[in-house]
């Protein structure tokens, strides 16, 4: 399809809901090999003016839609994101197709309705946070790795209750261990992304329930704790369970067939059930040049896209113990047998009008 084909479709969202829809939705597109950027881009302040461009034309309506499409990303994005849609409008409902996980449920407590359709996700709310004290990647240093926060706390958990090690030294051995592994202001930023995290969460609720402190932390806890894994999809019977079924509901029939053709045309526009094998692209060429569109934010009036301009070049990677006689200035040639390590050059990446009609 087109962004003109998706015009049309959410116009006919609209009309089905009575209301305005803006769509966010960002492709996890998978691809090989995993680090080639921008095939799935992930929530983050760049988004936030794009948006209030879209708000601004919308201007204040009564029922305003977020169709919304994501795996995650930064937490701060999700204040600031939820308030401005919610200054746009009376009422706020953010429509699920598909996957709204992490930084994406953090947006779903905001909103005064969640509609998820069949096969729906959300996820737990628990963060994995990056810091410039973070573990280092021993084979790639400049790579760190995430910490979790939900690791850090069953850490002590299975310390306490799997190993019985309750004693105050014993403890404290226990707080010496991890620390000689993490370094200490690396967990000290756990801890405060942990509050956050929290803080967040119930000044969402906040935003359109009535505070009510019990129901709150069951609400926090249950998004953090109860799944024990960050991988779990929260279903729409889980997350009735937990949210409450007058808040999270089912699409009706006549809406859930305007939401499920538009879903189709974004997955189809992004390409997400094609994963992207840059081997094949390449062959033997020794450089490309890879265009990524990771995502779309529009409305019926105007469209961005994400854009990602990327070279890359490939070289042999022989197996353990061979070598090869190569005469001077002359390199190891790509033959089908031998493995490839790629280099990438970012040349530009962001949000940027849709002027192709992609």
């Amino acid at each position: 399809m087109s962004y003109e084909e998706r015009k049309r479709l959410i116009a006919e969202l609209q009309n089905v809901r009575h209301s305005r829809v803006l769509c966010f939705v960002l492709s996890d597109r998978e691809a090989f090999p995993a680090a080639i950027p921008g095939f799935a881009p992930t929530m983050a302040s760049d988004s936030l003016l794009r948006v209030r461009d879209l708000l601004h034309e919308i201007g204040r309506v009564e029922q305003l839609d977020l169709f919304l499409y994501t795996r995650g990303g930064a937490v701060e994005t999700v204040w600031p994101l939820v308030t401005n849609l919610r200054s746009h409008c009376e009422r706020l409902s953010i429509l699920v197709p598909y996957r709204a996980h992490s930084a994406g449920t953090m947006l779903c407590l905001g909103a005064d309705e969640l509609l998820m359709s069949d096969g729906a996700e959300l996820s737990p709310i628990d963060p994995t946070t990056g810091n410039p004290f973070n573990p280092r990647d021993p084979t790639n240093q400049a790579n760190q790795f995430g910490i979790s926060v939900e690791d850090v706390t069953a850490y002590f958990d299975f310390a306490r209750t799997v190993a019985g090690i309750s004693q105050e030294q014993y403890v404290l051995d226990v707080l010496k261990q991890l620390t000689s592994q993490v370094h200490p202001l690396a967990l000290g930023n756990v801890q405060r992304v942990y509050l956050l995290i929290g803080r967040l969460a119930r000044e969402l609720l906040a935003l359109h329930l009535n505070r009510d402190d019990q129901l709150f932390e069951a609400i926090v806890s249950g998004l953090t704790t109860r799944f024990y894994s960050h991988l779990h999809a929260i279903s729409r019977l889980e997350a009735q369970s937990l949210l409450g079924d007058k808040w999270v509901r089912a699409p009706a029939t006549t809406e859930a067939a305007a939401i499920d053709p538009l879903f189709r045309a974004f997955s189809n526009d992004l390409h997400l059930e094609e994963k992207f094998n840059l081997p094949d692209e390449m062959g033997d060429q020794p450089s490309l040049s890879v265009r990524a569109i990771g995502g779309f934010i529009e409305t019926d009036s105007r469209s961005f896209v994400h854009e990602t301009r990327v070279n890359v070049m490939q070289r042999p990677q022989l197996p353990q113990g061979i070598q090869l006689q190569v005469a001077p200035g002359q390199t190891v040639p790509l033959a089908p047998w031998v493995g490839r390590l790629y280099d990438f050059g970012t040349q530009a990446t962001g949000w940027i009008p849709n002027t192709e009609d992609l």
